[in-house]
């Protein structure tokens, strides 16, 4: 029993390694802790130190045979191989050869997004807090971890300001309008910290806010749905404003490449500028008086997943039917919380 155990022990040691040391987001070490815990079981690999290229082959066969694409085996397989590299960091021997795992053909990606006008489409068919995680996705960018954790505390007028992924502090801002409903919003529903509170709980699920954003985009037509398009939608609509390269990179607050982190240090602080040349040039009127509530100085893989398996799940049902089928996932969702909520 120990020995079945101690792969476990390993997964985790590697995990608070991610958490604390390396400062992952949450949806990161979820997706990781989801490919460790069925790797373990496919592979039949009890102990990192047991692990050989024939577990490795035995896992993805079983990935192919249950229809995973290619580019969520690559991602991963790109998991399984930094548990690896950590696990012999640590001074242990693992007999996998990683050089001998090659990476598989992914095909061309499509991306989705949407203009300002079929987003305008979308906002006529949504409700209060549907119409407003959209107009916040599309005006500042956010994902969708960033947008479940909103709070008070995080405004400042139109400027937002909040710990984005990798645990970097990012700021970005919405337009005079969306600020506006905004600030309607907070007042009419008593807000005092978190801008999406749940029924049983400190804050709405993510799958609540997907659901909730999903529901509008079909109604508007749009079957094709999920939360990061909206941030393609945002990059591509200031690109197609004129907005270059490095400013893009600024506004989005990618920083992946360490070349990439040296040139952006000449936008330091003009994120304001661009989010006003850019998005809404209201920014730069200056004296808006913010809410009395908002004036209180009070983060793609996964996610497209989870997306895909929604569809292929509804693919089948008449519009109607989905539509019963999301209202259930609503009130799945929330007893969810409530039941969280009683265990804490």
């Amino acid at each position: 029993m120990a020995k079945t155990l101690e792969i476990y022990y390993q997964m985790e040691e590697y995990l608070n390694y991610c958490q604390f040391t390396r400062g992952m987001s949450q949806m990161t070490l979820k997706s990781k802790q989801h490919t460790y815990v069925h790797f373990i079981i496919d592979s039949e690999c009890n102990d990192m130190r047991q692990l050989t290229n024939r577990g490795y082959d035995l896992w993805v066969e079983k990935q192919v045979n249950a229809r995973v694409s290619n580019r969520t085996i690559n991602t991963r397989t790109a998991h399984i191989k930094a548990w690896v590299r950590y696990c012999r960091e640590m001074g242990m021997e693992i007999p996998i050869k990683l050089p001998l795992i090659k990476k598989r053909h992914e095909g061309k990606v499509t991306r989705v997004h949407y203009t300002k006008e079929e987003i305008d489409k979308v906002l006529t068919c949504a409700d209060e807090v549907a119409g407003l995680l959209i107009r916040i996705c599309f005006d500042a960018g956010l994902r969708i971890s960033e947008l479940t954790h909103l709070r008070l505390s995080n405004f400042k007028g139109q400027k937002i300001h909040f710990v984005g992924k990798g645990n970097k502090d990012r700021e970005s801002y919405v337009t005079l309008d969306t600020y506006e409903r905004l600030v309607d919003y907070v007042s009419k529903n008593g807000i005092t910290d978190a801008l999406w509170p749940g029924r049983f709980g400190d804050t709405c699920s993510t799958d609540t806010l997907r659901i909730k954003m999903r529901q509008a985009f079909i109604a508007a037509g749009f079957d094709d749905f999920y939360p990061h398009a909206l941030r393609h939608s945002f990059a591509t609509d200031i690109q197609s404003k004129g907005a270059e390269l490095l400013e893009m990179q600024m506004m989005l607050g990618h920083s992946n490449a360490q070349t990439t982190e040296r040139y952006l240090h000449g936008l330091d602080g003009r994120q304001q500028a661009l989010f006003s040349k850019y998005k809404d040039s209201s920014l730069k009127v200056p004296g808006i008086a913010p809410s009395a509530h908002l004036e209180i100085e009070t983060d793609e893989k996964r996610e497209r997943e989870a997306q895909q398996s929604f569809e292929r799940c509804i693919k089948d049902f008449s519009p109607e039917q989905q539509k019963i089928f999301i209202e259930m996932l609503v009130r799945l969702s929330e007893l969810g919380e409530k039941q969280r909520t009683a265990t804490m």
